[in-house]
């Protein structure tokens, strides 16, 4: 018996060994998994930008959905608009003692929808002002296209003088004749 004995712990001594071969074995099989499973999941992380391989900043529909909100403010701004005026000008030309009578119809352009409401606020003002430049002019004056374009620039001048001194800005970008007619 003793030598079933020594012979059962022998082959308990052997067996351990055995056994702590395949423990080894699937302590590294294991490891070697991990390993291989993280190494995929980086490679796929920096393939797809996932979290530690993520950019830093906005991504490119970001920076591109920025530079369009940015493109259509920028338009609004700069877009013209038209804003005319109630009802057509009508005022008296002296010519050597002799009445003549002019109408004019203008539109102001304006650049951006603040610069409208400001304009169509103060269009009372405006319409004022333009009477008083109007009521100073001359019949010879009217009748060459020099004399109708240096009352464009006259005109633009008085009315952008005028909304510097109200609104701080000059808002008119250009005056339009629309319709001139004189007798």
């Amino acid at each position: 018996m003793a030598k079933n004995d020594a012979k059962a712990d022998n082959d308990d001594e052997l067996a351990t060994p055995k056994g702590g071969k395949r423990l080894v074995r699937l302590i590294i099989i294991t490891f070697l998994l991990l390993a291989i499973m993280a190494g995929g999941y980086m490679g796929a992380a920096y393939f797809f930008k996932l979290p530690p391989f993520e950019p830093k900043g906005p991504t490119p529909e970001e920076i591109a959905a920025q530079q369009a909100a940015k493109k259509a403010a920028e338009a609004e701004r700069t877009r013209d608009i038209y804003v005319s005026f109630a009802q057509p000008f009508t005022f008296n030309l002296d010519y050597g003692g002799r009445a003549h009578t002019a109408q004019l119809e203008a539109v102001l352009v304006v650049s951006g929808s603040a610069n409208e409401k400001l304009a169509k606020k103060h269009l009372a003002l405006l319409n004022s002002t333009t009477l008083n430049v109007l009521s100073s002019q001359s019949y010879t004056s009217m009748l060459m296209p020099s004399g109708r374009e240096r009352l464009k620039i006259e005109l633009l001048d008085a009315l952008r003088g005028k909304m510097s001194e109200i609104a701080g800005a000059p808002v008119i970008e250009q005056v339009l004749f629309t319709g001139f007619v004189m007798q």
